[in-house]
């Protein structure tokens, strides 16, 4: 008879990571998303409300887990059928106001049909993803004019602008504060410069230890179509795992063919399909 499955809320992050942490690594790149999360919370002040953490065991094994950051979505690893409608019922007591769902498609869509349905309202897709991983030294191309850098200080007013404008083109909810600031301060911004001239950045924000997820990969409408995101992408994959990660991840736009086929060709290989899922009431 297999084990009855058990939803346990953790008071706080340092108690979700004892917890969880162990088998989130078993999967990293896959649970880049909820590992990264908890690992950049540790060490704040807690928030109000209060974030959520929860880990599903099946007797003594953890084979699920369960994070939100209120206002955001609820964030979900791979979990047994059975335990999506459970988590609905057990999140419903915490926030029946719940605004969206994220994580693996076949789980994040079981828990918007049980959400729903125990709640009323209704569902709708705000984007599919795909997860891609690199593991190996990226293809890179040494031929486009210019060069990787991290970006300063003195890049602040153009970073600003640009992750603006990545916002607008990619509908991705920013985060709270200053994006550009913040990133530049934390090292975690990168450039692709001609010369004085920047033509893309990206972002290597999510670092779980072995590996790292590289996003907020933008280039202006005038600078695209010249292979400055690839070498963008390429470049700063090459670093972080010259520096000694282990992997490196990314999300795209699964509508997307042109970002899907940029990444094939540098190395990245797709692992999951993920969807991000608005609750209306």
């Amino acid at each position: 008879m297999s084990a009855a499955l058990v939803i346990e809320r953790h008071t706080d992050v340092l108690e979700f990571l004892e917890a969880a942490q162990a088998w989130l690594r078993e999967a990293e790149a896959e649970n880049n998303l909820l590992l990264g999360m908890a690992l950049n919370r540790r060490g704040r002040e807690p928030t109000d409300p209060l974030c959520y953490w929860a880990t599903v065991r099946a007797g003594h094994s953890i084979v699920g887990c369960a994070c939100r950051t209120p206002p955001r979505s609820l964030v979900l690893s791979r979990l047994p059928t059975a335990a999506v409608a459970a988590l609905v019922e057990r999140f419903s007591t915490v926030d029946a106001s719940l605004s969206g769902v994220t994580g693996p498609a076949a789980e994040a869509e079981a828990f918007a049909r049980h959400w729903s349905a125990r709640h009323g309202g209704r569902s709708s897709v705000r984007i599919r993803l795909r997860l891609h991983e690199l593991t190996r030294p990226p293809r890179l191309d040494g031929t486009l004019p210019g060069s990787l850098r991290k970006a300063a200080d003195t890049d602040v007013a153009l970073a600003r602008e640009w992750i603006e404008a990545y916002v607008r083109d990619t509908g991705i909810d920013p985060a709270t504060g200053d994006m550009a600031e913040r990133l530049i301060e934390r090292g975690q911004l990168f450039l692709w410069a001609d010369g004085g001239d920047v033509r893309s950045m990206a972002a290597a924000a999510r670092d779980t230890g072995s590996g790292c997820s590289i996003n907020t990969v933008y280039t202006p409408p005038r600078f695209r179509r010249h292979g400055y995101a690839s070498a963008t992408v390429a470049a700063l994959s090459d670093r972080l795992l010259e520096a000694g990660r282990r992997f490196c991840c990314l999300y795209t736009d699964v509508s997307n063919p042109t970002s899907n086929s940029i990444y094939a060709r540098i190395g990245y290989r797709p692992i999951r399909d993920d969807v991000e899922i608005a609750l209306e009431p």
